[in-house]
């Protein structure tokens, strides 16, 4: 089936319901000095002393595809308004982006405009060719490339002024997609332009008069778009259901009141032991490279496991820089206390470490060496699991070494870690909890460029010992385009021990769906007896963290371990007054004792020009 869709930029480009696609691209900014809007119908860049990202769109969400033999046109009205871009690259009109038939190499063609020296340069895989001199400025000017055996001609307002010359490739590896504006980033400038439309057809490599195609007068967001690929994500299957009648989200209201109020007392009897404990500790054994200090900052926003009515743990992060993913995550190590009186008081914070003559507070376990590299709870908000045996699990997420005792980031991620569980028993004093640790659960770098660290996990009902996890992933980085952007799904048949390889977590029948690199946990319900996942399951293709809405709910086939799709509900989705870098995530949830409701409580981060609002969500099973 043919591909062809236009795009006139008649609402928010960025906006859920977009038609025809939804783009990967800066929230709408009309006052900024820097940045794209919308103005009297038209898309507009805008840069005044700064840079912005450019708006790009996967080819798969547009329902396009193109390989070196497809015969596609591609036309956009543009304007160049003012100003002289750092670069040409920084002004492109066009660019079309595909990943070559010959391994490592990638087909691209760009039409980038130099203001400055009034001309347009058509960038053909590695090389450019001969500028076409033209005033792209005061109106709307209707650019078209045309690709037909391997060769493209340029067209520019109905006239053919380059072509047809032999499409090139250059030997690198990025995404298939489609870009307007900067398709570099680090320089700074001024100025400004703006699109009409885009259109795109693989029915031809027609000529301007040629066909049936024209875009000028063709308006309809969408004509046709081609059927998926086997494997490929469909995302309009999570939603395209009756309302789940076992699920209901009650409401929503602002702050986080009721979150609070649905506290457990040991938690509540936690919170209220260390209030007044310092928020820095000084801890001489911990040396660096660099010559820091060895003060550290200690984080106890944990939620302590009851093990029985009088043995508690609870746990602390400690790190020297601040509590930041990108900057504090090399520090990052774990320390605990435990009450051996119901809760009532807890004993002297320490390090938390494996159990062997060969393990110290510097070397806390076999992966890691305090001042080389880190480890951290990955179930989030930090909480441990207890499982039918009276252990307690604690997934974790850590920064591997190499061969060399370096750290090891195959594609330079924001950060790259694996995953282990530490699992706890009590000593036969029962005064303290010795901890031992499994070996490393990962994926390949092709599979994930970040690795794997957030965990969702729960022990299946009915079936003691066997502990699932489904895990966070994601394809931060990824220039080819294959790298998918899930959840891993794990098992282990032995209370944590061993576990099995992971693959992509899908709904129960096998679907598959994406997730973007944000946080998903797993709650069960003491009401239903069911286990829940709650998450992100976006419209579109993620790129790494983005994007983190809809935030929705879904009962667990603990059978078939997969969601099961008739029961996702969106718990919140962006609407029409939040920006498109919003996110849903980094949330608290627990049970409300009193109702048995679950209780999700979240920043609803940049929902709208300077909204940060702290919001509660009441959810009711059945």
């Amino acid at each position: 089936m043919a591909a062809r869709f236009t795009e006139t930029f008649a609402s928010d480009p960025t906006a859920v319901d977009h038609k025809p696609f939804m783009w990967s691209m800066p929230a709408m900014t009309p006052d900024a000095p820097t940045g794209w809007s919308l103005r009297h119908g038209n898309l507009e860049c805008r840069v005044e002393n700064g840079a912005v990202r450019e708006a790009r769109a996967f080819l798969s969400d547009t329902g396009a595809s193109i390989t070196d033999d497809t015969t596609w046109s591609m036309e956009v009205a543009f304007r160049h308004v003012s100003g002289v871009a750092p670069s040409l690259v920084y002004e492109a009109a066009i660019y079309v982006g595909w990943r070559a038939e010959e391994p490592g190499q990638y087909g691209l063609l760009s039409l980038c405009y130099d203001a400055g020296a009034k001309e347009l340069v058509l960038l053909n895989g590695g090389d450019r060719q001969a500028p076409i001199p033209v005033d792209l400025g005061n109106r709307f000017h209707a650019l078209r490339l045309a690709v037909r055996r391997h060769q493209v001609r340029v067209f520019v307002d109905g006239e053919r002024r380059l072509g047809p010359v032999a499409v090139k490739s250059l030997a690198c590896e990025s995404p298939a997609w489609f870009i307007l504006g900067p398709i570099s980033q680090g320089l700074t400038g001024s100025y400004r332009c703006q699109w009409d439309y885009v259109a795109f057809t693989d029915e031809g490599a027609f000529a301007p008069g040629q066909g049936e195609w024209n875009p000028q007068r063709d308006r309809a967001p969408v004509t046709a778009a081609r059927p998926l690929r086997s494997g490929e994500v469909d995302p309009r299957l999570a939603f395209d259901h009756p309302p789940c009648p076992n699920i209901s989200v009650l409401g929503r209201e602002t702050g986080e009141a009721k979150y609070i109020g649905a506290f457990p007392d040991a938690l509540r009897r936690w919170n209220e032991i260390i209030a007044g404990r310092p928020g820095q500790i000084e801890v001489p054994e911990y040396q660096y490279a660099d010559g820091g200090p060895s003060k550290q900052n200690i984080y106890r926003s944990t939620i302590p496991i009851r093990l029985d009515d009088q043995h508690y743990v609870a746990m602390m992060l400690l790190t020297r820089g601040i509590d930041d993913t990108v900057y504090g995550y090399m520090d990052y190590k774990l320390w605990y206390c435990v009450s051996t009186d119901g809760g009532r008081t807890y004993d002297t914070e320490r390090p938390l470490i494996q159990q062997g003559a060969e393990y110290s507070i510097t070397h806390p376990n076999r992966y890691t060496w305090i001042g080389k590299n880190s480890f951290c709870f990955a179930t989030l908000p930090p909480f441990l699991v207890r499982m039918s045996n009276g252990e307690v699990l604690l997934p974790c997420y850590y920064a591997p070494l190499d061969e060399n005792g370096e750290y090891y980031n195959p594609h330079q991620t924001s950060t790259y870690s694996l995953v282990f569980n530490l699992i706890g028993q009590w000593n036969e004093a029962r005064q303290d909890v010795d901890w031992d640790v499994t070996d490393p659960i990962g994926v390949t770098p092709q599979q994930s460029t970040g690795g794997l660290s957030e965990c969702g996990v729960v022990e299946l009902r009915d079936k003691p010992g066997r502990i699932f996890m489904a895990i966070r992933g994601g394809n931060e980085g990824d220039r080819t385009g294959k790298v998918p952007c899930v959840k891993w799904k794990t098992l282990s048949n032995d209370y944590g021990r061993t576990w099995s390889e992971p693959e992509p977590f899908t709904f129960s029948d096998g679907t598959p769906f994406w997730s973007p690199t944000s946080q998903a946990m797993f709650i069960r319900s003491s009401r239903t007896g069911k286990a829940y996942w709650i998450g992100n399951i976006p419209r579109v293709r993620p790129n790494a963290g983005w994007p983190r809405y809809p935030l929705v709910i879904a009962e667990l086939d603990e059978e078939k371990l997969g969601l099961k799709r008739e029961t996702v509900t969106v718990i919140d989705d962006r609407g029409p007054e939040d920006g498109s870098d919003m996110q849903l995530s980094n949330f608290g949830f627990l049970e409300d004792p009193a109702t048995g409701h679950i209780i999700v409580m979240l920043t609803r981060f940049a929902g709208g020009p300077g909204r940060n609002d702290q919001v509660t969500y009441e959810i009711e099973v059945r």
